[in-house]
């Protein structure tokens, strides 16, 4: 009797995900609550960044995007028309010495299944994408020559 109820104890446990999925469909959503943005004294060569926040809710619409920034801000427009609502774009301007404690949300954030952050800097290094999507509180660290993502959940 035992064994059976630890077996269906584990069995609802592991189950958990799945009864996700089944609500959510797959794959779950982001959960991304708040982004926050600091630009530190010197960021990108001492100019102001162009940062977006993409915000993507149709699976088809992840392998679009492109890999870094400099790719993303090239067809920016082109991929926001033919992608339409599987998107939100949040585009931000961030000078240096600048913290941005809470970057605006797209009222659907809630329901993305991805959460990417694009910088446009002015060097080559610190151009890829960041992947915001496994963090709940994501701070992007706008430095000179580069950029951080961290979770700040904890």
């Amino acid at each position: 009797m035992k064994r059976v109820f630890l077996l269906a104890l584990i069995a609802l446990l592991a189950g958990c995900t799945t009864v996700k999925k089944w609500v959510y469909g797959d794959p779950l959503p982001a959960e991304v609550k708040s982004v926050r943005v600091v630009a530190e004294i010197g960021a990108n060569g001492d100019n102001a960044t162009a940062l977006d926040l993409v915000f993507v809710y149709d699976v088809n619409a992840l392998a679009l995007l492109p890999k870094t920034g400099p790719e993303w801000f090239a067809q920016k427009r082109a991929l926001q028309a033919s992608l339409a609502t599987g998107i939100d774009v949040v585009p931000l301007e961030v000078p240096p010495a600048t913290v941005i404690a809470a970057a605006p949300m797209p009222r659907r954030h809630g329901k993305a299944i991805g959460v990417y952050a694009f910088p446009n800097y002015v060097a080559a290094a610190g151009q890829a994408v960041g992947k915001l999507t496994p963090f709940k509180r994501p701070t992007v660290r706008l430095m000179p020559d580069t950029v951080e993502y961290r979770d700040d959940a904890n």
